[in-house]
């Protein structure tokens, strides 16, 4: 039994509104103790849903902008984030160069003494 309490999870959607970092979920995250009171009916799915929804949220923000600095090459500090959501900045990072070499137009070098 997980014994979640749902003031927790507010809480930590609390600090993540809070801060400009990503918070530290713990281990095992809130996602994963949430999802642990739904299977052991704890709580009820929809309210689960809710909380989860609120926190995840409030971290995408958060995620993006860590994968959109990432890829201009800014060295980002990516503390509190689970291995899921680091996953999800690198995925992110390699969309966003796919998109930013598919919108910079090419350039063609010109050949020596070629006008």
């Amino acid at each position: 039994m997980t014994d979640l309490d749902l003031e927790e999870v507010r809480a930590a959607r609390a600090r993540e509104q809070d801060r400009v970092s990503l918070v530290d979920l713990g281990d095992p995250t809130v996602f994963d103790r949430v999802q642990e009171a739904v299977d052991e009916n704890e709580i009820e799915r929809e309210q689960a849903i809710q909380l989860a929804t609120e926190l995840a949220d409030e971290r995408a923000g958060k995620l993006l902008k860590l994968a959109s600095l990432k890829a201009a090459g800014l060295t980002v500090n990516c503390d509190g984030a689970t291995d899921d959501e680091r996953e999800l900045v690198e995925d992110l990072v390699a969309r966003l160069g796919e998109w930013r070499a598919s919108i910079i137009p090419e350039t063609e070098e010109v050949a020596d003494g070629a006008e």
